[in-house]
């Protein structure tokens, strides 16, 4: 047996973590291969080679065409090179169909981890999976409905065992901001968020935490070299413990979102994508909302600023409101708690996957 975990996105490199930190794939760490992970876990032998570029969204897709011809084929190349017996995608489902179109082999077996969360956009990904993939292992147990039996298992949600849960109930004083983990996003925010702060000067007591991963550390610093109140961490081994210390956060839509309502942590989200992407999302998602929060309790819990909504004046406007008003933050805060435990997520169990390939062992 010899297995393959593929992935793209930080949240992908995330969970892959999360699975590769279970004994079995330690034991048998001779027959476990990774490609997207580069130098972020590096204790598996990872295949990588070639740049990995993070892609959203129909007008980059068309714009990186030519990359993304070659990704597939410098993974067919080291798939026919090693011989597996197992390949995992990890997220990044609309890469995987693009991948087994192609080279779909009957020697290997396909699985897919975290589906395309077919809850809120047409159920045909799901209709793709059941015909192609031996096995889907879902973070959302709604997703059981959509797919064959046979193949769904449901596993849980990887960020409830790493984050740590806050009981602080202080005033607001140690923001965190998440720019995104794609460069598409970060250069699109930075401007706002850079307004915003400006204008949050006048709160003396306030320091800004940026979370970020290594490659865009030093645009950041560059950014906001003039704010003295403003410290910088990687998302290292020690984010999780560093995010439960948060009074309040503002976020980019996204992985983040939930990391911080695991962490009991207030925050807004925001989003602003290609006026093109925006209108192609908004033909196929069912959902008004980003928030999963929000998307699994039909309402707005968690406050989005979504395109021309996300400007530093909202942003402002809304934060202060919550600064000045401690009544008004514990309910925001208890309303985010509330909704979030409605959703019933659940600890990540690797387990699943481990006796999955035990049975080919």
């Amino acid at each position: 047996m010899k297995i393959l975990f593929i992935t793209f996105e930080q949240s992908g490199r995330q969970i892959v973590k999360s699975i590769l930190d279970d004994n079995y794939f330690k034991i048998n760490k001779k027959q476990i291969f990774t490609f997207g992970m580069n130098e972020s876990y590096l204790e598996f032998n990872d295949l990588t080679n070639i740049n990995i570029t993070s892609i959203m969204g129909f007008v980059d897709i068309v714009s990186n065409l030519k990359y993304l011809f070659n990704l597939r084929l410098k993974i067919k190349e080291i798939v026919d090179l090693h011989l597996f017996t197992h390949i995992f995608f990890v997220d990044s489902f609309d890469f995987s169909k693009f991948y087994l179109q192609k080279f779909k082999s009957n020697k290997i077996k396909y699985c897919q981890i975290v589906g395309p969360s077919v809850f809120i956009w047409k159920s045909s990904k799901a209709k793709f999976i059941n015909r192609n993939f031996d096995k889907i292992f879902s973070i959302f147990s709604i997703e059981k409905s959509y797919y064959n039996s046979n193949i769904y298992n449901y596993i849980g949600h990887p960020l409830k065992n790493k984050t740590y849960y806050s009981n602080d109930y202080n005033e607001i004083n140690n923001i965190g901001i998440f720019l995104g983990s794609r460069q598409q996003e970060i250069y699109k925010n930075i401007p706002i968020i850079k307004k915003l702060l400006l204008n949050l000067k006048k709160y003396k007591d306030l320091v800004f935490n940026f979370f970020v991963t290594t490659e865009y550390r030093e645009i950041i610093e560059n950014y906001f070299k003039d704010n003295s109140n403003i410290q910088i961490h990687l998302n290292d081994n020690s984010y999780y413990k560093k995010i439960s210390k948060l009074d309040f956060a503002f976020a980019c839509s996204g992985t983040v979102h939930l990391e911080l309502c695991f962490s009991n942590i207030p925050h807004l989200i925001f989003y602003k994508a290609n006026i093109i992407n925006y209108y192609i999302f908004k033909l196929f998602v069912r959902s008004k909302y980003l928030s999963l929060v929000n998307i699994f309790n039909k309402k707005e819990i968690i406050k989005e600023f979504i395109q021309s909504d996300f400007t530093d004046t909202n942003l402002l406007d809304f934060f202060t409101i919550l600064k000045l008003n401690k009544d008004k933050l514990y309910n925001y805060r208890k309303n985010m708690f509330d909704g979030t435990k409605r959703c019933n997520f659940e600890n990540f169990r690797s387990s699943i996957i481990t006796d999955y390939l035990e049975k080919f062992s």
